[in-house]
């Protein structure tokens, strides 16, 4: 019997094989995205705890103005600390009139020290040799080869070190100078690690440093430590004291980790409820089709259990094959995945096995879950009797519906138009379930467009409406002001405004936080704030502007009170009103004026940048000259910074065009799902109006009538998820280095209902070409 009962439902689902195999494919891309996050997670966990254990990585970092190595000496007595290191850490600029501002940010090393570089080809420099290994990146960007000679600027003269070899170090593994840049460009910003008494002589810091790197002991947490390391480190220029959460490779690194955590939980659920639609319909109406069927096995003798578990086995083989082809699928995908971390994050290589557990997971989760909406659908049905089922089920209520007594609404219809809205009222349960699934479908195309807009509010927006210059200077060290000025001035120059960066952390009614306050001119041409809404915001003498992530995270808003403390020349604390939020979504600035910043510290009267704004015809030539002026750090230019940035946009954008062909694809499914169920339960009037004389497209209109007006109601619920989906992608993604704001726009809303749209064209030209293949007598012989 159950052999007979088995090949009843190879048969059925022959019969309608398209429907369910677009299900077990909507299944199989939400387990393939499933297992593709999930083994990229466990790689790439894999990959850190080797890169971490291979460079003996820090857990917390110390950056000091200067003090003597010895000082390394007086932290480890401190309880809790386990090793210490003493370092000198430098930005260099390469030398050369080509290198565009490029750099290098020269660490010191002790072999079998802390933060030791991972070689990956070469080795180290020799006992007393000017060498150094330097990052993979700017290894691989500019096409060097071990033996070559990296031209660096030292106080303005040309000196010539020898590339011994490359690798990697957790503190390189993503390599941006802040978190604003966002996107590493390895040609243009790398580390290069050298030995520890090669970096004194360079500098000539014979006995002093200017970096703290340590760990903890088994047990023990930063903040147990924090106090006691910052009054041993204050007195010495403390800058910033902070734990690996605070460094950003490694918290962009950890970050990645938490949001494939979070997201691969998501994605088979999102998927899972748009195939349970497309199956509990599908189903649903098997079941209404095969009632005399159902009868017939109960009278021979089958149980209503084993009819219903007969029924649950078609929804659970759909989800069975769904879910073993996404974990097969996933573990394929999952390969060039984790590639391309290990290639974006520079990590070592983790070991590749197939992964069974994600496949089995994928095949018993879907069948489970596609088992429980085969029961919901098959419930009905199994309370019925024998005698009950044998009989056609009795016709559906044929009442007037509701918008047949608003006077002339029934006007608006042709007669295929009125039997189409007539159908979708006799079946409710139908209706709305077509009705959520398009608005999941909607939901995920909307979303997805409006990524693309969320780039020009998170990171485009802050380089070109708020920052407006088009040349950064910064210096060395903090200059003063007459000076600053003095060896940037040229003729060709419109505008200069200086800017004072002041490590600071502020302490909130929440937590504290350490951030960077910019020092800018109350008037500033260069640098513009605006809030949420638009409205410019202006630094005041006596006040901090801050941005919305300092305001959720320390608690604070407009009119409270924030205590902002600096560590050098000497730790001051001052209570600072907040006078302003701003909306800026990347980093940890806040601001004042310069004469808020001469208030709270005594950097009153330098700058440590300058902002320049030149035609762009003279641009050129001031980046060039501007390098080798006195004082000069690093020189920028902000708009070839945001051509880079769209250019690797263009990366992003492609892996975004093809998940929002998934949204709409599925939103196709849906509609010619409900197309083919319609379909199902009208041809006999299709037959009718065949018979009579009207056309294919007359008898198409019965169908896709319902379905735009399902459509627009799908899209109507569509329009909140959209921006409840918004809402949790920005809690799931925000982090102490940026949030994430609203993001979905009205333009996208209307593109997503556009492609929508398209997705019932799509359904209906399905629709059709299965009408024209059938002739009105074999409609009108087909049995309900």
């Amino acid at each position: 019997m159950v052999k007979l009962l088995f090949f009843k439902m190879l048969r059925d689902l022959r019969r309608l094989a398209s429907t369910y195999l677009i299900c077990a494919l909507i299944i199989a891309i939400g387990f393939t995205g499933y297992s593709v996050m999930s083994i990229s997670l466990d790689q790439l966990t894999e990959s850190r705890d080797i890169l971490y254990e291979a460079t003996a990585f820090s857990e917390v970092f110390a950056e000091l103005y200067e003090a003597p190595i010895g000082l390394a000496g007086r932290l480890a007595q401190i309880e809790g600390v386990e090793r210490v290191q003493g370092r000198i850490v430098k930005t260099v600029p390469l030398s050369g009139k080509s290198e565009n501002s490029a750099e290098l940010k020269l660490i010191s090393y002790v072999e079998g020290g802390l933060n030791f570089p991972l070689l990956s080809r070469g080795s180290l420099p020799g006992q007393g040799e000017d060498g150094l290994v330097v990052g993979d990146g700017f290894f691989e960007a500019r096409g060097l080869a071990v033996g070559d000679t990296v031209s660096l600027d030292m106080a303005g003269q040309p000196r010539l070190l020898t590339i011994t070899g490359s690798g990697i170090s957790p503190e390189n593994s993503y390599m941006v100078k802040d978190i604003i840049d966002m996107l590493p460009d390895n040609a243009q910003y790398d580390a290069g690690f050298v030995r520890h008494d090669a970096m004194e002589r360079l500098f000539s810091m014979e006995g002093r440093v200017n970096d703290i790197v340590l760990t903890l002991s088994p047990g023990t947490t930063f903040e147990e430590v924090e106090d006691s390391l910052r009054r041993v480190l204050e007195p010495f220029g403390l800058i910033r004291l902070y734990d690996r959460d605070g460094q950003v490779s490694s918290a962009v690194f950890e970050m990645e980790i938490d949001t494939i955590g979070r997201i691969k939980e998501i994605i088979p659920a999102l998927f899972l409820c748009i195939a349970a639609v497309i199956l509990y319909i599908s189903l649903s109406r098997l079941i209404e089709q095969h009632r005399t069927q159902i009868g017939t096995l109960m009278a021979l003798g089958f149980d209503k259990r084993t009819i219903s578990t007969h029924y649950m086995c078609y929804a659970a083989l759909v989800g069975f094959v769904g879910g073993l082809l996404g974990g097969f699928l996933g573990n394929l995908v999952a390969i060039p995945m984790t590639d391309l971390y290990q290639l974006y994050f520079r990590l070592p290589e983790p070991s590749r096995i197939f992964s069974l557990e994600y496949l089995l997971i994928g095949a018993l989760m879907a069948t489970l879950f596609c088992a429980l909406v085969g029961r919901m659908a098959v419930r009905a049905s199994s309370r019925l009797e024998p005698a009950e089922a044998l009989r056609p089920a009795p016709p559906k209520s044929a009442k007037t519906a509701f918008f047949e007594r608003i006077p002339k609404v029934m006007d608006l219809f042709t007669v295929p138009g009125v039997i189409a809205l007539r159908s979708l009222v006799r079946n409710k349960r139908r209706s709305l379930l077509s009705i959520l699934g398009i608005a999941g479908a909607y939901m995920i195309t909307s979303t997805l467009l409006s990524v693309y807009s969320l780039f020009d509010v998170f990171l485009f927006d802050y380089l070109e409406e708020t920052q407006r210059q088009d040349i950064t200077v910064a210096f060395e060290r903090p200059v003063l002001r007459q000076d600053a000025t003095r060896v940037i001035r040229d003729s060709e120059i419109v505008e200069v405004q200086g800017v004072v960066d002041l490590p600071a952390t502020l302490y909130g009614t929440l937590d504290k936080m350490d951030c960077t306050i910019l020092g800018i001119a109350r008037d500033s041409g260069l640098t513009k704030l605006y809030d949420a809404r638009g409205a410019p915001v202006l630094v005041e003498d006596n006040g901090l502007v801050i941005t919305e992530l300092m305001a959720d995270n320390l608690g604070l808003s407009i009119g409270s009170t924030v205590e902002v403390e600096v560590a050098y020349p000497k730790v001051r604390r001052t209570s600072v009103p907040v006078v302003g939020v701003v909306a800026q979504y990347l980093g940890a600035n806040a601001y004042m004026s310069h004469e808020g910043i001469g208030r709270i510290s005594d950097f009153g009267q330098v700058y440590t940048s300058v902002l320049v704004r030149a035609p762009e015809a003279v641009r050129d030539r001031l980046l060039t000259r501007l390098q080798d002026a006195d004082y000069a750090g690093s020189v920028q230019s902000r708009t070839r910074r945001v051509e880079e940035y769209r250019g690797m946009m263009s990366m992003v954008n492609g892996m975004l065009y093809g998940v929002t062909l998934i949204g709409v694809a599925m939103g196709v499914a849906v509609v010619y799902v409900s197309s083919i169920i319609s379909y199902e339960e009208l041809k006999r009037e299709i037959a009718t109006m065949l018979a009579l004389g009207l056309d294919f497209n007359q008898c198409l209109e019965v169908i896709s009538t319902g379905q735009w007006i399902l459509t627009c109601l799908g899209i109507l619920a569509g329009i909140p998820l959209t921006f409840w989906a918004s809402r949790l992608i920005a809690s799931v993604m925000k982090t102490e280095l940026f949030s994430i704001p609203a993001f979905v726009k009205p333009p996208m809303l209307l593109l997503g209902m556009l492609l929508t749209f398209v997705a019932v064209l799509v359904g209906s030209g399905v629709i059709y070409r299965n009408l024209k293949k059938i002739s009105p007598v074999d409609l009108l012989r087909e049995r309900e």
